[in-house]
């Protein structure tokens, strides 16, 4: 956790006066946090399965209330 917030903070540091994206870096922190604890590699290495990942909990989110089960109106 502290080496991928020391990449964040780096990264910050080259922003002095300007305005930062915190939703994005805070996304990508928390995806290269799990990467790091779950599969030893950083995000941008997995980045193509957490980018599919998205995409699928986008589609399900956007069934859920489209599923219907039989017996119930």
């Amino acid at each position: 956790m502290v080496s991928s917030v020391e990449m964040m903070l780096g990264r910050w540091k080259d922003h002095r006066g300007k305005e930062i994206e915190v939703f994005q870096d805070f996304k990508v922190l928390t995806s290269e946090i799990i990467s790091r604890t779950a599969f030893g590699s950083s995000y941008l290495e997995g980045q193509q399965i957490f980018e599919i990942l998205t995409r699928m909990v986008l589609i399900f989110s956007k069934n859920l209330f489209k599923m219907r089960i039989p017996g119930i109106g």
